[in-house]
């Protein structure tokens, strides 16, 4: 009787932290399209990869729904906030454009669908798109 008890104590610890892990970098509301109506954007000083990087605007331009995460990982490198380890549907980054106006600094998103196929894309502000122009 004890020995099963623990048993589904242990299992039901395992199921709560693999659904804390799914929960983990997911800040917006991700339907299994890979859109939400609210995008939800980090804090740009919890940026845990160097304050943000300085993209190639070419390989911006590439993006397109239905990438993989490999694809999106080779054009843009890591995500640059902490988005988690498992059941991770959002990538947030903090991208810095030098203009002729001095350094611009763009927050960028991208939600993925239940099979981790891109198909959503936020800037912030979103005026921030015209960059790729």
């Amino acid at each position: 009787m004890l020995k099963s008890l623990q048993t589904i104590v242990l299992r039901s610890g395992g199921i709560l932290l693999a659904v804390a892990l799914a929960a983990c970098g997911n800040l917006s509301q991700v339907s299994d399209q890979g859109t939400t109506s609210e995008p939800v954007w980090p804090d740009p000083a919890s940026a845990s990869f160097e304050a943000g990087s300085y993209p190639k605007v070419d390989a911006l331009r590439l993006i397109e729904p239905g990438m993989s995460k490999d694809q999106l990982y080779n054009l843009l490198g890591r995500p640059h906030f902490g988005e988690g380890l498992a059941g991770v549907r959002e990538w947030d980054y903090l991208f810095h454009f030098r203009t002729s106006r001095g350094e611009k600094t763009c927050q960028y998103k991208i939600l993925f669908d239940k099979d981790k196929h891109a198909r959503s894309f936020f800037w912030k502000p979103e005026a921030c798109v015209s960059q790729l122009n």
